[in-house]
């Protein structure tokens, strides 16, 4: 179960299953294309356009064929606007959406409806562009008068975007929706509509009675099924879900729609049958990029290497998703030894969700190979090559991989480079400061917090940090309380401040007060340094059975836990039998 779980969550992540149900497709709106060479002239009807509009439309269409479309859609969107011609409008419309403009294509679909009330394109095209600049209440408006091919598609799109607002805003959509159904009561569009608007203000009961509805109504109507079996799923009678689709593909085995829908439902009980699911999807749509990720994902979870393979190079032919395809691959070619092969999917990762994940493999390989100067040409060739969010990242993850390599001067070398660009970096000074107190320069390290305190007086792990490290390595014990109560009161309920707060208070003699912050740490998150500051608390208040239970709990979440340890040598305790659970004593 926790498999499937995993998954279906990668799933929704991915953009591959909404929560209930996806927006239904919209009505065909014209194609959205700017050729690169000039259309011939359409036979127009007489009109009185002056030689400067009838100049910038030249001047436009000129543009246009030597591939300049932003030149030639400023050019028609301002003739659009003075002239209020549909066509003109039109025509500034096509290379707007082609742009991927959304404004300009918003102002100019407005024109043509308004220019063009008979025209059914133009009405839909002005719907569709309000839809998506969630100007909702505005579309739905919009729909009550017009004249498209089908008003009932639109009005379930409306719902669906409806999620990307505010519960207020959807409220009062809401309430249109349910005042527009008592003039139209039996219409299955807006039932479905206003079923997906209670969905999304949590009231599944009631937008799952009038997805029933919908499907009685409209008993071919796969939106409604698809809603129906979505909110069933989302009150946990997935049982009853998996019938209707099962029902539905007897009955109708080309449904592509409801397939998806079957697939996705499976894809939380039971991923072998999902798989099948998706890959008979996928073969009859080879080149769905999404369908291609969704198969990925599955076999990828399941162990199915070769499917996963073969789906992630489909990714890489149709040239999407490609950052995952290639971090996959490069993940697969490492473990089985094929390292070099490995290192050039790796280097193929975009900045995105896998690039720091991709990078941190890059340098591990490179260091675990000893070959430093591989890992550090890498990091000079790719940072001149990023934007500066992306920099900081990557220097962090280099930072990190040197750390774990146990070559702390190199990563003070880094760092010291990072901040000779960028010296006022918090997140540069604070990386300084922990390989600082890594190498035992206390000093340095407090230097470096201080400094990023005076940029940042409200950095709350800068505050935690030195506080610790005073604790740590000083005696100023009540300077330290004061930088922890600080950071405490600004994440009240970070573990790791948490656990300073108990630490300090251990140090300034306040046994009962410690063990309270400590256990209330070690509870939000069990972790090995944690257990040794807990479990030395324990030991020197009197509890040592309770302290050799929790060094235990330490040791089995890290069995070579420097922090505990160091507390057994220091605390002249025999850590023999530790390591075994208290049954086994």
């Amino acid at each position: 179960m926790k498999a499937v779980s995993m998954v279906a969550s990668a799933l929704i992540v991915a953009g591959l299953f909404g929560c209930a149900t996806q927006p239904p497709e919209p009505p065909k709106e014209p194609v959205a294309t700017a050729p690169v060479e000039p259309e011939p002239p359409t036979p127009l009807p007489p009109r009185a356009f002056t030689s400067d509009t009838l100049y910038a439309l030249l001047s436009a269409e000129i543009a246009g064929s030597r591939g300049r479309f932003d030149v030639a859609l400023a050019n028609y969107l301002q003739q659009a606007q003075q002239t209020g011609d549909p066509q003109v409008a039109e025509r500034a419309y096509m290379i707007a959406r082609y742009l991927g403009d959304e404004d300009a294509a918003l102002r100019s679909a407005g024109i043509w409806a308004q220019a063009d009330r008979e025209n059914q394109d133009a009405q839909a095209a002005a719907i569709l562009t309000l839809i998506e600049a969630d100007r909702l209440l505005e579309a739905f408006e919009a729909t009550k008068g017009a004249n498209t091919r089908d008003n009932g598609a639109l009005l379930q799109s409306i719902a669906a975007n409806a999620q990307q607002v505010t519960d207020t805003q959807r409220e009062l959509l809401l309430e249109q929706y349910q005042q527009l159904r008592k003039s139209d009561p039996d219409n299955a569009s807006l039932m479905i509509g206003t079923g997906l608007l209670l969905q999304q203000q949590g009231r599944a009961e009631e937008a799952l009675a009038l997805a029933e509805q919908a499907m009685a109504k409209a008993p071919d109507n796969t939106h409604a099924l698809v809603l129906t079996t979505g909110l069933l799923h989302q009150l946990e009678r997935n049982d009853e879900a998996l019938a209707l689709m099962e029902q539905r593909l007897a009955a109708e085995p080309g449904n592509t729609r409801a397939r998806l829908q079957y697939a996705r439902l499976l894809s939380f009980s039971d991923l072998e049958a999902a798989q099948e699911q998706f890959q008979q999807l996928a073969r009859g749509n080879p080149r769905d990029p999404d369908l291609q990720r969704a198969l990925a994902l599955i076999a990828e979870e399941r162990g199915d290497t070769e499917t996963a393979e073969r789906a992630y190079y489909a990714l890489l032919e149709l040239d999407q998703n490609t950052s995952a395809a290639h971090f996959y691959l490069g993940r697969l070619a490492q473990e089985r030894g094929d390292i070099g092969e490995a290192l050039k999917h790796y280097q193929e990762v975009e900045p995105g969700d896998e690039f720091a994940s991709a990078n941190a493999r890059i340098f591990a390989l490179y260091l675990a190979e000893g070959n430093t100067a591989s890992a550090d040409n890498h990091y000079r060739r790719l940072l001149p090559l990023l934007p500066e969010p992306e920099q900081v990242q990557l220097t962090l993850v280099y930072n990190q991989q040197l750390q774990n390599s146990d070559l702390l001067e190199q990563a003070l070398t880094l760092l010291n480079d990072a901040l000779a660009r960028a010296p006022e970096n918090s997140t540069y000074l604070y990386a300084r400061s922990m390989v600082h107190d890594l190498l035992g320069q206390h000093e340095q390290a407090e230097n470096d917090l201080r400094t990023l305190l005076q940029y940042d007086p409200a950095n709350a792990s800068a505050l935690n940090a030195l506080g610790y490290i005073l604790t740590e390595n000083t005696d100023r014990y009540a300077e330290a309380y004061e930088y922890i109560k600080h950071a405490l009161e600004l994440q009240p309920n970070d573990p790791a401040t948490i656990d300073s707060m108990g630490w300090v208070q251990y140090h300034l003699g306040n046994l009962d007060i410690a063990l309270r912050y400590l256990r209330r740490a070690m509870e939000l998150y069990p972790d090995h340094e944690i257990a040794a500051h807990l479990g030395e608390v324990l030991w020197v208040s009197g509890m040592t059975e309770d302290a050799r239970d929790i060094w235990r709990q330490g040791l089995a979440l890290q069995p070579d836990s420097q922090y505990i340890l160091e507390t057994l040598e220091r605390l002249q305790i025999d850590a023999e039998g530790l390591t075994a659970t208290p049954a086994d004593q």
